[in-house]
């Protein structure tokens, strides 16, 4: 077994293939529509605080090129030779995460200490820590993938780092995005084969750690009640949420027209962050939202496929982590602007404005474009046996 996969990684030598074109198309289809949709969204509220109408849309439309050379380094980046120095590539990134910290570095906004002042801008670390975090966790279960059935106990140092991460990006008042790291690297686990108990052990400390946050925190409790009780507080909490329900019932199946809603300027504080989707529903209707909803699946199913029928375990589960985070992301923010679960401030990628979102979103995508070019030498047994074959080989490999 181990020679079999000695073999593999030495067939990386093999030109790539080209990559996924129906990937890059859903991406570039997403990164258009998500520029249409903020800038209508945010007119409005740019004019209100004095700024032209397309502030927000063009600040965002600035980040496009550095995010295009992100996702270019991350698609022709060599994965091994990354994979080698993983250990201090972690460790730089989880000091950076710590920047905030620094008075004279960190930056205050709405109580949340969460960006890096770099003077010309502002950067928010715990976005460059997922994929850092995800790419760390495939290594390492890739390496353990041996003893994970017989010693479970093989999982604790991982899962130290990334309760760790977790907990720096928490402290920052960021409790969305350390739920956002901690579920991903859950799905990732369970992707390694790791046992129940894991599992059962993982959530008998979570829940009551999960009650505490929220009860110790008159905010998020504040939310938690909003969404129980929308109609208990309609100016407060749940005033934004509310406001964004009626947006999307108000779009009906085509929706008002791009620029002509009129409920995303009053109704719904903030809509340029996490609430774009509710704009866009109200000006592009049922089906407007169905064709994003599309691209974004077609993006997912692109991605996990990658993830399914790719050989080698490490660039498997490295698949499978990413593709699972934008998939929360997405499904999560989707279901805030619904009503279906609290609000968590857990933007939509390529949507909501912010420029570290978006850089690390273009990483994300540049990582999994990169593993759609793997050489197309022996695949056919994986493509026959899959995910499921890379999670059986588990045992066999000499960690």
């Amino acid at each position: 077994m181990r020679a079999r996969f000695e073999a593999e990684r030495s067939g990386r030598a093999s030109p790539s293939r080209p990559g996924d074109g129906a990937m890059l198309g859903a991406i570039l289809i997403l990164a258009g529509a998500g520029i249409a949709a903020l800038w209508s969204a945010s007119a409005g509220y740019a004019l209100s605080i004095g700024k032209e109408s397309h502030y927000f849309a063009l600040r965002q439309a600035l980040f496009l090129l550095p995010a295009a050379a992100v996702f270019a380094v991350c698609a022709g980046m060599d994965l091994d030779a990354v994979r080698r120095r993983i250990g201090a590539v972690t460790l730089v990134g989880f000091a950076v995460l710590l920047l905030p910290f620094i008075p004279f570095l960190g930056e205050t906004r709405n109580g949340a200490t969460r960006w890096i002042d770099l003077g010309f801008t502002t950067f928010q670390p715990s976005e460059l820590w997922k994929a850092i975090s995800l790419f760390y966790l495939a290594h390492v279960l890739d390496k353990r993938a041996a003893r994970i059935a017989e010693s479970p106990g093989v999982l604790i140092p991982p899962f130290l780092l990334i309760a760790m991460g977790a907990l720096a990006v928490y402290a920052q008042n960021d409790f969305s995005t350390a739920v956002v790291v901690g579920a991903s690297a859950v799905v990732l686990f369970w992707a390694a084969g790791s046992p129940p108990s894991f599992f059962l052990g993982l959530g008998a400390a979570a829940a009551p750690l999960a009650t505490l946050s929220i009860l110790t925190s008159d905010f998020r409790l504040k939310r938690v009640l909003a969404f129980l009780f929308p109609a208990y507080e309609p100016h407060g909490q749940g005033y934004q949420v509310l406001g964004s329900v009626r947006a999307i019932r108000s779009g009906g199946l085509a929706g008002k027209g791009i620029g002509l809603g009129t409920l995303k300027l009053g109704s719904i504080p903030e809509v340029q962050s996490d609430f774009v989707l509710a704009a866009w529903a109200e000006e592009t209707g049922f089906l407007g939202v169905l064709a994003i909803m599309a691209a974004w699946t077609v993006l997912a199913w692109r991605a996990f496929g990658i993830a399914y029928r790719e050989e080698d375990r490490f660039r498997s589960y490295l698949g499978f982590g990413l593709a699972s985070l934008l998939s929360i992301e997405v499904l999560v923010n989707a279901a805030v602007v619904a009503g279906a679960v609290p609000a968590t401030g857990i933007a939509l990628p390529l949507f909501s404005q912010g420029g570290s979102s978006l850089l690390a979103t273009a990483a994300v995508f540049g990582l999994l474009y990169n593993l759609s070019r793997a050489p197309a030498e022996g695949r056919a047994a994986a493509a026959s046996g899959g995910f499921a074959d890379a999670r059986s080989l588990a045992g066999g490999a000499d960690a």
